[in-house]
């Protein structure tokens, strides 16, 4: 069963991307995402500064993206390995994200092994935590767009489909979490460490459920003082908070002493979803968990998944910009505590065991069906989010071979966002979060290529901002085609659809 139902989701989360790179056509070329394209390209927009050799991130998407720090190393450092093997990125980020499915899968089942007694219920609680959303589909029918349809790193299946820093942090935060896990010191500094690379906001998380379960059992036992020291999981655990605290506490110093990055971050925004939105996407296995938490709390085992979920739904309220990533595999939690629920149905009424077994995955399944179903569709239509003009990417190839590393290029918000991704080369405006002063420069793009403006203007706003390159389509501005033709910027390129003048020396 294991066995089957990881196949199923490898092949679920892999047939339809191969299903949108066979939609390609002579004018069509799919970008390699099928879900938040916007994010996907920002980290192949970082993967494109490790291919070229860096260790410090710098924002892709700004025009002066000041001296950077050692952020999002995991990207950076597979752009290195796409160097090194001669890959390109897009095949590298989808073989991680593959890799990481695989892991993940095999740490859903540990997981489930180390919490259930009996196959049944491993079988079960590893189903509904690799299977499993939330309600969504339902709600679709009230008009509502709910969160388990995109904030991927909640769900094991939707980190799987969505990108490999996802996947690859939730297996090793489950890894970490299992109850009564053999360990190191060594071994949990290297895990924390790690987990503050990949998943920064999962290491607050697993120090928050591990420094609960030891206040727990500090209370519960006697010579409490003495207990508490004598716990095998004290110094694992303060370790662990060692290696990812430091690693944490480098990211913080580092962006808050950047004058870039601070403005990054200041504008770097995501809050939770609403709590009807989160009660929605987080139902059928918040319904049954509740059923189940009294037995849960009462089993050592259970009592870990309880901490976890009571923990990430506390941080998640907590108000700050970035609460929405406390959710970070919280459906992992919740869909354990879901069969301690199933259990106490069980001896209640065992007749009605399979039924409700069967209810549960017909409830939690469909909103998974739909993101693949969803995917399909758009590559079947050819949705210009996720598909782009050939003429296009045959402009961006002239970029990267011709235009220094350094240069800097105005273009549409659309194209924007590829050249970082596609190129390296920086842009005024391509990310809504990566952008520094995101709305000022926004406008800044549609004043120069849209609005009637006077000569002057673009010899302010271009020349002085030293701008290197105008990627441009057919349709700008008549004042601007005027400036283009008076003022002597060369033509470097263009194609049916492209223009690309050098303007810096």
């Amino acid at each position: 069963m294991p066995l089957l139902i990881s196949a199923i989701v490898i092949v679920l989360i892999i047939a339809p991307y191969l299903f949108a790179v066979g939609m390609n056509s002579d004018g069509l070329v799919f970008e390699g995402f099928l879900i938040n394209p916007i994010d996907g390209h920002s980290y192949l927009a970082k993967m494109q500064q490790g291919f070229r050799g860096e260790w410090r991130f710098e924002l892709p998407y700004t025009a002066n993206a000041g001296s950077g720090a050692y952020l999002f190393l995991f990207y950076l450092g597979l752009g290195h390995l796409s160097r090194i093997l001669g890959l390109p990125l897009i095949i590298v980020f989808h073989g991680f994200r593959i890799i990481g499915a695989i892991l993940l899968l095999r740490v859903l089942y540990l997981f489930n092994t180390r919490i259930f007694e009996k196959k049944r219920e491993q079988n079960i609680g590893f189903m509904v935590s690799a299977l499993g959303s939330g309600l969504g589909w339902i709600a679709i029918f009230a008009g509502m767009f709910t969160s388990d349809f995109w904030v991927a790193e909640a769900y094991p299946f939707l980190s799987m489909y969505t990108n490999p820093h996802f996947a690859i942090g939730l297996a090793l935060m489950i890894l970490i979490l299992i109850p009564d896990r053999k360990t190191s010191l060594l071994v949990e500094l290297v895990f924390g460490i790690s987990l503050g690379v990949i998943q920064p906001f999962a290491v607050v998380i697993v120090l928050v459920v591990r420094t609960g379960s030891l206040i727990f059992e500090m209370i519960e036992g006697d010579n409490s003082g003495r207990r508490i020291l004598n716990s095998p999981e004290i110094f694992p655990t303060a370790v662990f908070g060692l290696g990812g605290g430091a690693v944490l506490l480098y990211q913080y110093l580092s962006i808050i002493s950047d004058p870039v990055l601070s403005l990054w971050n200041a504008q770097n925004i995501t809050q939770s979803p609403r709590l009807i939105d989160l009660a929605i996407s987080l139902s059928p296995a918040l319904v049954f968990a509740a059923l189940g938490l009294k037995k849960a709390w009462e089993d050592n085992r259970g009592r870990r998944l309880v901490i976890w979920a009571a923990s990430s739904l506390i941080l998640v309220l907590i108000p700050w910009n970035l609460q929405r990533r406390f959710l970070t595999g919280i459906y992992v939690p919740l869909a354990g505590l879901s069969i301690y629920g199933l259990v106490k149905i069980r001896r209640a009424k065992e007749e009605a065991y399979r039924q409700v077994v069967i209810a549960l995955l017909v409830l939690a399944i469909p909103t998974n069906v739909i993101v693949i179903a969803s995917g399909i569709q758009a590559a079947a239509k050819r949705d210009p989010k996720i598909y782009g003009q050939t003429d296009i990417y045959t402009g961006l190839e002239w970029i990267g071979e011709y235009a220094s590393e350094e240069a800097l290029i105005l273009a549409s918000e659309d194209v924007g966002l590829l050249i970082p991704s596609t190129t390296g080369r920086n842009v005024i405006y391509g990310h809504p979060f990566e952008t520094v002063n995101a709305e000022q420069e926004k406008q800044f793009l549609k004043d120069i290529l849209e609005k009637d403006q006077e000569a002057q203007f673009y010899n302010q706003n271009i020349l002085l901002r030293e701008v290197d390159y105008l990627f441009l389509n057919r349709d700008v501005s008549k004042s601007l085609e005027r400036w283009l033709a008076d003022s002597g910027v060369k033509l470097e390129y263009e194609n049916s659809l492209v223009r690309i003048f050098r303007v810096g020396q």
